[in-house]
């Protein structure tokens, strides 16, 4: 279950041009429900009048109006102590609370004040159920939260049905035009469900009714028989003005290099690169919408622009749009290899407690592995080992310990890359460690903070085992002297690397902020601590910037340490130090500051020759200072 990672904007993003529902309402029926009533407020306002208030400021409040949110809800609180068996202020208090969540700073905050809201909705609509505005409300409500995780689609879809035939009885309810956007977030509600049949017939009746309007455009891009269809191009911005690639012969493999390359760069981080890429790739497939390959790397970069997004909604929205689009390409052509590949990794790479794709991506990597073996030609053997590899952790995600030593041991026999090799052997050393725990008594803390360490930073590099063992070392060892910083700084992290594999998104996002915290206080003791603050600014560095807006702590701590090397060479080794520089410009680049960002890579490159540094760099634009 989804921890509240998302900020729901009712009618922004997916508007289909306009006004929003709420705001194109003819409002004889906004407070409908609320008789005059004698009670007042200490202020001698009726519960009616401050009723009509809350309203307004709910309706600013969708529009994104933060202040106005909180003064709603604190509105229709009184209101419903005035009205307290009304209906309709209860829906209009629920969905309050749910722009509450909406708002929420706290990850779990959010999670919980979405529930809490639709509760209400719901027990609203139960003791209400003709009631148009209530339908509309939780409609809204539901429509716009994650499937994935909320699963209320269908609760949007019943309202929407039942708002379309009330209009259909008797035309004066509401606008025409709200009519039909009505009609066309039911056709979506039933695509989002796999109902593609009801989807058509309902967007067909549309396309009847509303004639030469902003729909046809609209429904192009889903695909409605009669009118033609551009491709499989969601309703959002290319990110830039490209002009869209010729594509044909050996052009259109010159022009697929330049846009592969585009997306490797965006793989490894690169925003402005994820931006182009992006744009790329949608014009390509626009250009040339039956090419499923260039589909394929469009719904790849789609993601890849979510993963950078500032809004939650905007991450979780386009992933999951990536997942559908993969899913429908694949179920078209299975046998490109290319394209399988592709959504391996979208899947392996997306969080397992949030996307649910481990499986997924364990289903595709067969698949892989069979075509390498069955046609040694198919992709290079280093990708071949690369994917056996990943497999088995894939398999320990899912805790399939049995399963994903057999593909080790497969991948042994073949005599790959030592680098494997030096990957599986950290593996084996877990469970050497793990006869040892034993033997350490909770008094020894010096020996549970050593070797926790250790383990620790077999966790940073990918053991989930280590991960696990390093956590009860480290908290056996904070317990023992709770004022020790690096007992607790370690422990604190260590917390947040185990919450990093979790299935549970709760536990992801709770662990995950306790962990957070428990380093911020080591840091608070002992701020000269470069261990500690190296620890910091790797875990802030690697959340993501949605949720937790925090790569400026990642930065203030890179800047430390790099001043901390600079004065003192002997804190870390050098090879570190060139690390930090490139993550430094990289969280510059983050925040848009690119400048900064190529004035530290440029010094990143006159001290490190190193050719995986000029490669990265070089494709940046970065020369040497």
């Amino acid at each position: 279950m989804l921890p509240g990672m998302w900020r729901m904007q009712f009618d922004k993003g997916k508007s289909t041009g306009g006004e929003k529902p709420d705001d194109r309402m003819e409002n004889p029926d906004q407070g409908m429900g609320v008789e005059k009533e004698d009670m007042t407020d200490s202020q001698g306002k009726t519960g009616e009048e401050l009723f009509a208030e809350a309203v307004e400021l709910h309706r600013r409040g969708i529009q994104g109006d933060k202040e106005a949110v909180a003064k709603a809800h604190e509105l229709l609180a009184k209101v419903k102590e005035l009205l307290p068996e009304n209906n309709l202020v209860e829906a209009y208090y629920g969905s309050a609370i749910t722009l509450l969540g909406r708002d929420a700073v706290d990850p779990m905050e959010r999670f919980k004040k979405a529930l809490k809201g639709l509760r209400i909705l719901d027990g609203a609509v139960y003791r209400d159920p003709e009631n148009i505005e209530i339908r509309i409300l939780r409609g809204n409500v539901c429509y716009r939260l994650p499937e994935t995780y909320f699963h209320r689609t269908a609760t949007a879809l019943e309202d929407f049905t039942y708002l379309v035939s009330r209009y259909e009885q008797d035309p004066s309810v509401f606008s025409q035009d709200y009519y039909f956007q009505l009609l066309y977030y039911l056709g979506a509600a039933n695509k989002n469900l796999g109902r593609n049949q009801e989807a058509d017939s309902v967007w067909q009746k549309l396309l009847s009714a509303a004639g030469e309007t902003k729909y046809k455009e609209l429904l192009s891009r889903e695909g409605v028989q009669g009118v033609q269809s551009p491709g499989i191009i969601p309703n959002q911005d290319s990110g830039g003005d490209m002009e869209a690639p010729v594509l044909a012969g050996k052009k259109k493999e010159a022009v697929l290099e330049e846009g592969v390359k585009l997306h490797e760069l965006a793989l490894s981080g690169d925003k402005d690169a994820t931006q182009k890429a992006f744009a790329f790739f949608a014009k390509a497939t626009q250009a040339d919408p039956g090419d499923l390959l260039l589909k394929a790397y469009y719904a790849d970069c789609m993601s890849l622009k979510g993963r950078d997004a500032a809004d939650p909604t905007e991450m979780f929205a386009n992933a999951i749009k990536a997942m559908q689009l993969f899913d429908e390409i694949v179920n078209r052509n299975p046998d490109n290899w290319k394209i399988r590949l592709l959504r391996a990794y979208h899947s392996f790479r997306l969080p397992e407690g949030f996307f649910h794709r481990t499986a997924s991506a364990i289903a595709d990597f067969d698949y892989l592995i069979r075509c390498y073996e069955n046609d040694h030609s198919s992709f290079p053997e280093e990708t071949y080992w690369q994917i056996l590899y990943d497999q088995s952790v894939a398999y320990r995600r899912l805790g399939l310990e049995n399963e994903a030593a057999a593909v080790l041991e497969k991948l042994l026999s073949l005599d790959p890359d030592p680098k494997f090799k030096a990957l599986i052997e950290k593996e084996e050393s877990d469970n050497e460690v793990s006869t040892r725990l034993n033997l350490l008594a909770a008094d020894q803390k010096e020996a549970l903070l050593e070797e926790g360490i250790r383990l620790h930073d077999l966790a940073v590099a990918g053991s989930r085992k280590a991960a696990k063992l390093a956590l009860e070392l480290l908290k056996k060892a904070h317990e023992a002297d709770p004022r020790d910083p690096l007992a607790q700084g370690y422990y604190g992290s260590c917390l947040a690397l185990n919450a990093r594999d979790s299935m549970d998104a709760n536990v992801l996002f709770g662990d995950t902020i306790k962990g957070l915290k428990l380093l911020n206080r080591a840091i608070s003791r002992d701020w000269n601590n470069p261990k500690l603050r190296l620890l910091r600014a790797y875990l802030t560095y690697s959340l993501p910037e949605a949720f937790f807006h925090l790569t400026q702590r990642a930065l203030k701590d890179f800047r430390y340490l790099k001043t901390a090397y600079e004065r003192d060479n002997s804190l870390f080794s050098r090879e570190l130090y060139h690390q930090i520089l490139y993550d430094l410009g990289a969280a510059y680049e983050r925040t848009g500051e690119t400048a900064r960002a190529k004035k530290v890579w440029s010094k990143l490159l006159q001290e490190n020759p190193d050719p995986k540094y000029q490669a990265l760099l070089e494709r940046k634009g970065v020369d040497r200072e």
